[in-house]
């Protein structure tokens, strides 16, 4: 059951308007105005705030529209002058439509950037700093690894919101009809080969009114975003190495890095899901897990509200993401930005501020279960306390890192993103690596 928190705030500006704009019959009424001539000068009206509108971008999935509808009605309740106009855009075509935006004349004031990327966008100057709109307080209750994510050069541009760790959501009906039992802690995670194997036996015994049932999907399938498909190769090295990393530490060279036998290793195993194993679909096949035409779906903690609202009849829980030889999951998320090319910058800042906010977050998870980006609203929300959202929060905590970026993060997500779904689709994995490295490495000399 979510925390029904007050708000000072907007009971204080409320209760402040109703003393000045109301009046009690009791009290005395106001005298007469003096005549025109006896008034030696008379103050100037308050001039009503210029009207505004706002575009705000976003990738679509996940609750996250309802989400925003929320909070942006919170907002423009206070600020009946702004008019926030949402533009959500479909996941998998997301990524490549950012950077066209923040090139052309007219970006939306405000657009979500993967927490990867911010850095990116921040070195060539696409968005503007958000320094002025954060009190010490306020980065002190972020988690510093986002705060980490949004720094370049001593300066933050990118809005801590919300977090993102990711889970394996499993059909309870499922597992049970074949007498599996997934793993209820991080401690106890599966790595990659049992969870093939388990997962395996589950879907070759389910049955759906669509046919064959998958052992895994993602949000979309394959993924191409590195936030899901890239732990994967770094967990088949041990921590701190060179494939761990999977990036160099300057952020500026990828070979010696992605192409170690290790990576290579974990490439094949990453290829077999799909082309060997048939675990998991090459295309995408809508709502699957939803239907029960899949048994299990990786996806992060906001995915629980969505099953609940759409597919109230499915049971299921969630289990810890397996691995390979070291346990990790990306930490990471989308960050409200500002375009430095927005011709509203004050008032898109003061949006972000408010989305940042505990109200904001507040009136954002009303509506969908994203784990937020302060520690103080972390471990106070009881969602996140118990079993099945716990696993999120444990994860995080234990074996969560972030992913590979810095100033080329923009341009390492795109290119590795398109490597790991070609490697899922069949290409040949030496080719493919061999060509993702020769172009990394040449982009990535820029920024050295």
């Amino acid at each position: 059951m979510k925390t029904k928190l007050r708000y000072l705030f907007v009971f204080v500006l409320i209760f402040s308007l109703a003393l000045v704009g109301c009046q009690s019959a009791d009290e005395e009424p106001a005298p007469e105005p003096a005549p025109a001539e006896e008034v030696e000068e008379t103050a100037p009206a308050e001039e009503a705030a210029e009207p505004v509108t706002l575009r705000f971008m976003f990738p679509e999935g996940a609750g996250r529209g309802p989400g925003f509808e929320s909070a942006i009605a919170a907002y423009q309740e206070m600020n009946p002058h702004v008019t926030i106009e949402m533009e959500s855009v479909p996941f998998r075509e997301y990524g490549g439509l950012l950077p066209v935006q923040f090139a052309g004349d007219s970006p939306a004031d405000v657009a979500l950037v993967d927490s990867s990327a911010v850095i990116s966008y921040a070195y060539n100057g696409a968005i503007v700093p958000l320094d002025d709109i954060f009190g010490q307080a306020d980065v002190d209750d972020f988690l510093p690894s986002l705060v980490a994510q949004s720094t370049y050069e001593g300066q933050m541009y990118g809005a801590p919101f919300f977090i993102s760790t990711q889970g394996v959501f499993y059909n309870t009906d499922m597992f049970s009809a074949a007498g599996i039992d997934p793993p209820t802690s991080v401690e106890e995670a599966w790595t990659w080969p049992e969870f093939v194997e388990n997962v395996s036996q589950v879907a070759e015994s389910a049955e759906s009114d669509a046919g064959d049932v998958w052992g895994l999907v993602f949000l979309s399938n394959p993924p191409g975003s590195i936030s899901w498909s890239l732990p994967v190769i770094r967990s088949n090295g041990e921590p701190d190495s060179n494939t761990f990393m999977a990036l160099s530490a300057d952020g500026t060279e990828v070979s010696g890095y992605l192409d170690t036998p290790e990576a290579m290793e974990a490439y094949q195993f990453w290829q077999d899901l799909y082309v060997e194993h048939g675990l998991a679909p090459q295309g995408d096949v809508p709502d699957a897990f939803g239907n029960g035409q899949a048994a299990t779906m990786i996806s992060f903690s906001a995915w629980g509200s969505v099953l609940n609202n759409v597919f109230p009849d499915l049971n299921w829980d969630i289990m810890p993401i397996p691995y390979l030889e070291t346990h990790i999951v990306h930490a990471s998320h989308f960050m409200p930005t500002v375009a430095a090319k927005s011709d509203h910058q004050e008032e898109a800042k003061a949006f972000v501020q408010f989305l940042s906010s505990i109200d904001g977050f507040m009136a954002y998870y009303d509506v969908t279960s994203d784990m937020p980006a302060r520690v103080s609203l972390l471990n106070e929300l009881e969602e996140f306390q118990v079993r099945p959202l716990s696993i999120f929060k444990d994860e995080l905590l234990t074996v969560a890192y972030a992913a590979p970026g810095g100033p080329g993060g923009a341009i390492y997500g795109e290119i590795v993103g398109s490597l790991m779904l070609d490697i899922a689709q069949g290409a040949d994995i030496e080719a493919a690596v061999e060509a993702a490295v020769t172009e990394l490495d040449a982009q990535l000399t820029q920024f050295k």
